[in-house]
């Protein structure tokens, strides 16, 4: 795409032209609009314009208007979040207006199409997000169906389709700003009406799923932020008063919705997404929305046939409605009439669970609802709400003076006044009446009639043993039950746990009603089961009356022929009708599959191209988007730092440089602020301290003397009552003592008597102590005596390796000496050679030279002759190289005269070394017979040591053992390391 279309301007004009093209037909007309599609689609990505202009406002109108021709819903909705990015920040009104063309013209679109069909329900259970199946495609083309109904499915239902995508795209882009709330209200109440206006069931399901995911998505970030929902909730400023009750809004459009398409598990979830709302509001909400709240609880649990749940909510309502003087939905007597109805309703026995299988299970289910239902009603307490309870409250409120005469009448008959079994019902009967006259308190005339049967049975049990059934129906004749009906209340009645001990059994066979305290009669089940099995198993045996269907059957077998051979005509000729149909559809695809193809690959060309503009895009707002958040998240840090709350701050549009410096001046201000607030209240509270002591000490004065005297008087009354304590005591013990003065003889004898037992013992312990201590010392020297034994042993040993150690390092320094000897006289041998092969030397150098090698060079005084490149050395005189090698010596060398001393290892230097003459002495100075390193006569390697070994003195002895003089590897006959 040329970027000279990049500028809003200039793509808007080529659209335009491009969509204005004259002589057009539809194909042509088709991919025209396709190709502004493109243009306008590259101008509202393009880098060069995210400055927002109002060219761009016209360019996405007609970007929008192009997509609702071609019914591209997933481009429209990337169209318009790449607006949304691009606005959002500078323009919100705009990107208002856009959304509002957006939704109202496919609106329009889809009411058009409403008027070209007939029945608009006709696609009610058709999902519009599930594309057109291959059966359905079959399945049209071989149904007889009429033009109309392939006009509601070809023309109404795509239409459908986008206008359902349309909400949706709206929905999510407008969602989690606080600035689009209004218009996002606006868009919900607009789907829930096209989900009414169509019965769209399955759409308005997926709706409140939306709805509610939007609504927890907020539930989330407002309880636990993540860095993720803080970045996505940039636009959110939180739960207001305004934005809960725009929920509220929504949410009470979206219950009458499900009301309306009686969708009663939708409206269920609604009121708890109702109280969730209500939940985030820190204050109590208006009392409008209360009301609201409880009108809407009321009608739900009246669905749901929970009469309690039901009174109560219509009782909250009418308090509050009472309370708060507000406007009621109906007339305040009317009103009142329908909270005590609603109570007379709730049934006596509570509900059962006797019926179910898993009736443990039931029982839990049943009492976590009613929890739940109770906490949306705002009960705390652990019970759940009772009949009598609300029966009570409406007693304290007057409910029933402010309700209708009859309702009244009614309710004092049934509850409070004595019941007459014969008469209750022909007293309730008019009232009853009056109430089905009533549009608005007709439904609560078959429970007040089931509660009138319920107070007539009751009684007859408690005076009659049976009725018969002739009876009970004279006795109820007033009310609207039928036998059948009356009838199986009781049965359901019976099946509850707790109708006690009576039964209430119906005999068909007397025709009578039995009330019974026992039951004996639940042994008779067996028998009449059986009797029932064999009665019909006798009616299986009665021949059958005449029956008309022979006759029927023989006009059938008459007709048969003709009807099968018109049968066959008809399928021959559907059958040539669907062969020439499918020659031409045959051919319609090939057409069609080519033009596809082609378009597909076009298609994919200009797909992966804008994929990759796109990914290069979004990598680029990605970086730019890092770069703004880690200058944000700086400028946070910072202003935390200064004590500045940053949950307000804009940092998209304020001046962060500018809003450092007021919070640092702030700071400042602040830090003053509160050392001068701090030097007041110190001096302050001397002053009050001041004033405070010299105001207490009077009184602290007089409670020291107070306190003073009462310890004084507390501490004379002690000591006198120890005093006299103590004088009593001693005449006691005076009496005591004369007492037991002529038991003092015995008393003694008989510690004489002990103490002379005790001495004796004592004695023979001590002589048994002594005996042992002598014995332990005994023990004691002989173990000395073997200490010092031992001691003596090992000094003698000790001594013994010290002479042997000494007498080997002896026989080691001999060795060694006699070792330097024969070196000192080699190395004299040596020398003496040595000045022996100079003289030859000089003797040959003044021996006759032939002409012919007297162009050679000479060698040195050392055998060395000057060549080119350096230095060689020239053999000696009378030098054999073909000497033979044998018995050469370690350092020697065949090369060399047999009659000169073996050469050392590195040549014959004969005394001097390579770098100089140095007359016998060792490679660094004269050694003079000494060692490598020093003059150790005849010690050992590291020193005089004195006879002792390398680590010490081991008195003779090798590391390893006595070797008995042998060096460190073994004995090698005086030879040195």
């Amino acid at each position: 795409m040329s970027h000279f279309f990049q500028k809003p301007e200039n793509a808007l004009k080529r659209a335009n032209e491009l969509l204005h093209t004259p002589n057009a037909d539809a194909a042509v007309m088709k991919r025209q609009k396709r190709s502004a599609l493109e243009i306008l689609h590259e101008a509202l990505i393009a880098k060069k314009n995210r400055t927002w202009q109002p060219t761009h406002e016209e360019l996405m109108i007609t970007y929008l208007r192009i997509t609702i021709d071609l019914q591209l819903g997933r481009i429209a909705k990337d169209g318009l979040h790449q607006y949304r990015n691009l606005v959002l920040a500078q323009n919100p009104a705009s990107l208002e207006k856009v959304l509002l063309f957006f939704v109202s013209e496919s609106e329009k679109r889809a009411a058009e199409a409403r008027l070209c069909s007939a029945e608009i329900n006709l696609n009610a259970a058709v999902d519009l997000e599930a594309a057109q199946s291959p059966e359905a495609v079959m399945l049209s083309t071989t149904t007889a169906e009429d033009s109309t109904d392939r006009t509601d499915r070809a023309v109404l239902v795509p239409w459908l389709r986008f206008m359902w995508e349309t909400y949706r795209t709206v929905l999510d882009i407008l969602r989690n700003n606080t600035k689009l709330e209004g218009l996002y209200k606006q868009v919900a109440l607009s789907a829930f009406a096209f989900c009414r206006t169509y019965t769209r069931k399955i759409e308005f399901r997926r709706l409140c799923e939306i709805l509610r995911t939007h609504l927890y998505t907020l539930q989330r970030h407002e309880a636990a932020p993540t860095t993720q929902s803080i970045r996505q909730m940039r636009g959110w400023d939180g739960w207001s008063a305004d934005s809960v009750e725009l929920h509220l809004a929504i949410r009470f459009e979206q219950l009458d919705t499900a009301t309306s398409l009686e969708l009663w598990t939708e409206a269920f979830r609604t009121i708890d997404d109702v109280h969730l709302v209500l939940s985030f509001l820190e204050v109590a909400p208006k009392p409008t929305l209360l009301a609201t709240f409880y009108h809407k609880l009321a009608e739900v649990f009246y669905i749901s046939q929970n009469h309690v749940y039901h009174a109560f909510a219509w009782f909250k309502y009418f308090a509050l409605v009472q309370r708060e003087h507000l406007t009621p939905v109906v007339d305040l007597s009317l009103l009142a009439s329908t909270v005590v109805l609603a109570s007379l309703s709730i049934p006596l026995q509570p509900s059962t669970v006797g019926l179910l299988e898993n009736t443990d299970t039931a029982a839990v289910l049943l009492e976590e609802k009613d929890e739940h239902m109770a906490a949306l009603l705002g009960f705390t307490q652990l019970a759940p709400p009772t009949r009598a309870q609300l029966l009570d409250d409406m007693a304290a409120l007057h409910i029933v003076d402010a309700a209708l005469p009859c309702v009244a009448a009614l309710y004092h008959t049934l509850e409070r006044a004595p019941i007459d079994p014969l008469q209750i019902a022909a007293a309730v009967a008019p009232h009853v009446a009056s109430l089905k006259a009533d549009a608005t308190l007709a439904k609560y005339a078959p429970a007040v009639e089931k509660l009138t049967v319920h107070h007539v049975l009751s009684q007859l049990t408690e005076v009659y043993a049976s009725v018969t059934v002739s009876h009970l129906q004279t006795i109820t004749a007033g009310l609207s039950l039928t036998p059948t009906e009356m009838e199986q209340w009781i049965v359901r009645v019976q099946s509850s746990r707790d109708q006690g001990a009576t039964r209430i059994r119906i005999d068909h066979r007397a025709n009578a009603v039995r009330f019974s305290q026992t039951r004996a009669l639940e042994g008779q089940a067996k028998q009449m089961t059986l009797l029932g099995q064999k009665l019909q198993a006798c009616v299986s045996q009665l021949p059958a009356a005449a029956s008309p269907r022979p006759s029927v059957f023989a006009t059938a077998r008459a007709g048969a022929g003709d009807a099968h051979a018109a049968m066959l005509e008809r399928k021959v000729r559907i059958e040539a009708q669907k062969e020439a149909f499918e020659r031409l559809k045959a051919e319609q695809a090939k057409s069609e599959e080519k033009k596809r193809i082609e378009a597909e690959l076009l298609r994919q060309k200009q797909e992966a191209e804008r994929l990759a503009a796109e990914a290069r895009r979004r990598e680029e707002e990605k970086m730019r988007q890092i770069k703004e958040d880690i200058e944000r998240k700086d400028t946070e840090k910072t202003l935390q730092k200064l004590g500045l709350n940053t949950a307000d701050v804009d940092f998209d549009t304020i001046d962060k440089d500018k809003l450092v410096a007021e919070a640092k001046e702030k700071a400042i201000k602040a830090k003053e602020e509160a050392q001068r607030k701090l030097k007041e209240a110190a001096r302050r509270l001397d002053y009050i301290v001041r004033a405070t002591r010299e105001a207490e000490l009077p009184i602290l004065q007089q409670q020291v003397d107070a306190k003073a005297k009462e310890e004084r008087d507390a501490f004379e009354a002690s000591w006198a009552a120890t005093l006299k304590a103590s004088e009593e005591e001693h005449a006691f013990g005076i009496a005591q003592k004369a007492l037991l003065a002529k038991c003092q003889d015995a008393c003694q004898a008989f510690c004489t008597a002990h103490v002379a037992r005790q001495t004796v013992k004592f004695q023979a312990i001590i002589e048994d102590r002594k005996l042992r201590a002598e014995i332990d010392a005994l023990d004691q020297k002989i173990g000395r005596a073997k200490d010092r034994e031992f001691e003596y042993q090992e000094k003698l040993r000790l001594e013994a390796e010290a002479e042997e150690r000494r007498l080997a390092e002896e026989e080691e320094a001999r060795r060694a000496a006699a070792a330097e000897a024969e070196r000192q006289a080699l190395r004299q041998r040596r020398e003496e050679e040595e000045e022996a092969r100079r003289a030859e030397e000089a003797k040959a150098a003044n021996k006759y030279v032939p002409p012919t090698r007297r162009s050679e060079p000479k060698a040195d005084d050392e055998g060395w002759s000057s060549v080119r490149g350096g230095l060689r050395r020239e053999p000696a005189s009378g030098r054999d190289f073909g000497a033979p090698r044998d018995a050469p010596s370690r350092f020697g060398s065949g090369r060399f005269n047999r009659d000169e001393a073996p050469p050392s290892r590195f040549g014959d230097r004969e005394g001097s070394s390579r770098f100089g003459d140095r007359d016998g002495s060792s490679r660094f100075g004269d050694r003079e017979g000494s060692s490598r390193f020093g003059d150790r006569e005849g010690s050992s390697r590291f020193g005089d040591r004195d006879g002792s070994s390398r680590f010490g003195d081991r008195e003779g002895s090798s590391r390893f053992g006595d070797r008995e003089g042998s060096s460190r590897f073994g004995d090698r006959d005086g030879s040195s390391r």
